[in-house]
């Protein structure tokens, strides 16, 4: 499903986030717009506007776009 939502990468024991764009998604996992992906971690939770956090990894990352899979 397109979608063009705000998301938030949530890592370090929540004591770090990272916005970013949902450019797409599904029950298995999402395409995000993030400044810097380089630096979000393997494993961490993610978080889209009106829903609930999920546990996630991160599959690959190209210049300002991640992928990712939800693990829970």
């Amino acid at each position: 499903m397109k979608r063009l939502k705000e998301g938030r990468v949530v890592f370090n024991n929540k004591r770090s986030v990272m916005s970013c764009v949902v450019r797409d998604a599904s029950k298995f996992g999402a395409r995000v717009t993030i400044g810097e992906p380089y630096l979000v971690p393997f494993e961490f939770d993610f978080v889209m506007a009106g829903e609930e956090p999920r546990a996630a990894r991160k599959v690959w990352i190209r210049e300002n776009e991640m992928g990712l899979q939800f693990t829970a």
